[in-house]
């Protein structure tokens, strides 16, 4: 699992996965989430997209794993 370092390179993660939401599992570095949440919510649009919802975060040092399921 490759940590994430720009929203760039996570977005084009979750365009390229194509299976189940519960399979996927994104990790993004302490430096892509800026305080405003605005990059997270790049991210997170393009989950919802998918049809996809939130399920879960885990912190970790120095990043965060972060994992889905259906809407």
């Amino acid at each position: 699992m490759a940590t994430h370092t720009t929203v760039a390179s996570a977005l084009a993660e979750i365009e390229a996965f194509d299976g189940a939401p519960q399979d996927f599992v994104l990790s993004v570095d302490d430096s892509v989430i800026d305080p405003a949440g605005f990059s997270m919510a790049v991210v997170t649009d393009k989950i919802l997209a998918k049809g996809w919802m939130p399920d879960g975060v885990e912190v970790r040092d120095g990043y965060r794993v972060f994992r889905y399921c259906l809407a």
